[in-house]
């Protein structure tokens, strides 16, 4: 590298992704292990926001269970805060968190800071809270009990829940320590109640029915970021028994679909619409891993509303054309978001125990007919009748025959879905030395297709594995930078970034690295975020390429440092 600094060009400095350009250093850096002090090699400049944080405000507690607290604030800090409670010290960039494994009865006292991006700290905004009583019991009043708690295996045995993940291992997972969470651990799973959702008389609050989660999804930490969705959706009869939900809707059903910044319905055919209004009260907003939140879908006679915690933040002017229906829930995109606790309310009615037997896509079996493989007895043992669900393709008008074992049934078309057209059939149980299962008519082929057995009360199913996970430590935030050049000077930006929600690792210092040399850090006082502005001289940099690397050190040197590492050219004149 050339010492004597940058070399101003014409054509500016072309970058490959997004770097930083800093300066040729004139006396040796801080060794890389000691204290975190500043250093900035000659003709380079370091600015950040200016002013001191300012004290978050309307601080607030919630509880939704007996061992937590949800802290809410306002606050516009641009390096995160700090939260204190008892003698325990959170760092978070959102503006919520929860606090869970708390005494029900102990007074819980609660400090939020704002930090500046060199961490200095703001005066605190307090408040105090007692769990137990900051609770509400009453918003399960409405709801037929028992409300489905999602903490072991046995919440999702098949008495009361089908779990539709099409046979991916290690779809679910549970997290937490005392109080244990569902975690969706895949990018698609649908979870179906067997308890049926049957319209009541008005409630005093309007609604003939009502479906209650409570998450802190959609995480959008997926395959595809801030494209995470959950989906609430009431299935009526036969279409509850299709396989994972798809667009369009089945007939008759509905759907509210939460994203990350928005919530609404859609529907499928054949659910009329009304003249209905429902004013909206408030708004979604952008979900914070760890925190939950209370959603509901509310049936009235002649709309559909969504709520969050209390709020209506969506409704649709239609009125369901069915009186019994199943609640299904569709995590897409969703990986990492949790979910805790569901239930249903109108007609109380008991679970219809069922469970699923994954047959998959067929396989030829002779002229004219397709194999879905061979069911074994254990499998289909305690069960009272069972039905065969496949999405075929055929010849236009073919008419087709489900075999299953010994004894056949006309397949009937209940619709289509983006697998081809959905049939139906059914037949009693028992079967003794389990089944073989066929679909016979001209041209048949099958993409897809599962059994549902209606389980009677001697039925023993295995449960779905849910694996115990740890919940992530804190991780530093990762350095993310850019840079610009005007009248022969560069201006860099490093953001520190981090994930919403969950603790940060507090952070000693910015460094940053050209061509493997120390040229500039910056210590940050233990924030967790913010932007970091540093200006530079160009002058006398050999022509080519150059690597710059840029570091987030945590104070805590057990944890990892983040480190982002870019290549850039500088052209000749």
């Amino acid at each position: 590298m050339d010492r004597r600094g940058f070399v101003a060009v014409a054509a500016g400095v072309a970058l490959l992704g997004g770097t930083i350009a800093v300066l040729r250093q004139e006396s040796a850096p801080p060794p890389p292990d000691g204290p975190f002090a500043r250093f900035l090699a000659e003709g380079v400049g370091h600015s950040t926001d200016e002013g001191s944080p300012a004290t978050p405000t309307d601080l607030a507690l919630t509880a939704l269970d007996l061992t937590s607290l949800r802290v809410g604030w306002r606050g516009t800090a641009t390096g995160g805060y700090e939260v204190r409670w008892a003698d325990r010290v959170r760092l978070v960039r959102a503006t919520e968190t929860e606090l869970t494994g708390l005494p029900p009865n102990a007074d819980v006292r609660v400090e939020v800071r704002a930090l500046d991006p060199l961490g200095r700290r703001s005066a605190p905004a307090t408040a105090e809270a007692v769990p137990r009583l900051a609770h509400d019991p009453g918003w399960a009043d409405p709801l037929v009990h028992p409300v489905d708690r999602f903490d072991g295996p046995e919440a999702l045995a098949p008495r009361r829940w089908r779990v539709l993940d099409d046979g991916v291992a290690d779809c679910l997972g549970l997290t937490g320590a005392a109080d244990k969470r569902l975690r969706i651990t895949c990018d698609r799973v649908d979870l179906q109640s067997n308890v049926p959702v049957r319209l009541s008389p008005p409630h005093p609050d309007g609604a003939v029915a009502r479906v209650v989660l409570t998450t802190d999804g959609p995480s959008g930490l997926g395959a595809v970021r801030d494209a995470g969705e959950i989906v609430v959706a009431l299935l009526p009869e036969p279409f509850h028994d299709s396989g994972p939900l798809t667009d369009p809707l089945p007939p008759g059903a509905v759907a509210l679909r939460v994203g990350e910044r928005a919530a609404g319905f859609t529907t499928g055919e054949g659910v009329p619409a009304t003249t209905r209004r429902v004013p909206v009260t408030g708004q979604v907003r952008p979900p914070v891993s760890g925190v939950r939140h209370r959603w509901e879908l509310r049936v009235l006679p002649d709309a559909l509303v969504a709520l969050v915690d209390g709020e209506v933040v969506a409704a649709a002017p239609v009125a369901v054309p069915w009186t019994a229906a199943r609640a299904r829930l569709a995590f897409r995109g969703s990986r990492f978001t949790q979910v805790d606790s569901f239930g249903v309310g109108g007609v109380p009615a008991p679970a219809e125990a069922s469970s699923l037997v994954l047959l998959g896509p067929g396989t030829p079996d002779g002229d004219d007919a397709v194999s879905l493989g061979h069911v074994p007895a254990e499998r289909l043992a305690g069960g009272t009748s069972v039905r065969v669900v496949a999405a075929v393709g055929a010849a236009a008008g073919a008419r087709l025959t489900v075999r299953f074992g010994d004894r056949s049934a006309p397949a009937r078309v209940v619709g289509t879905d983006m697998f081809g057209t959905l049939v139906h059939a059914d037949f009693p149980l028992p079967a003794p030395g389990g089944a073989q299962v066929r679909v016979l008519g001209d041209g048949v082929g099958v993409l897809r297709s599962h059994l549902v057995v209606s389980d009677g009360p001697d039925a023993v199913r295995p449960l779905p594995r849910l694996l115990e996970r740890e919940t992530p430590g804190p991780r530093a935030p990762e350095p993310v930078t850019a840079v610009t050049q005007r009248s022969g000077r560069a201006e860099v930006v490093v953001e520190l970034t981090a994930p919403r929600g969950g603790e940060i690792a507090a952070v000693d210092g910015v460094e940053v690295d050209l061509d493997g040399e120390r040229v500039a850090a910056v210590p940050t006082g233990g924030a967790v975020g913010g932007r970091h502005v540093f200006t530079l001289d160009l002058g006398g940099l050999s022509t080519g390429g150059h690597r710059v690397a840029v570091r987030a050190v945590p104070v805590d040197r057990r944890l990892e440092t983040r480190l982002a590492e870019e290549d850039f050219q500088i052209r000749p004149l």
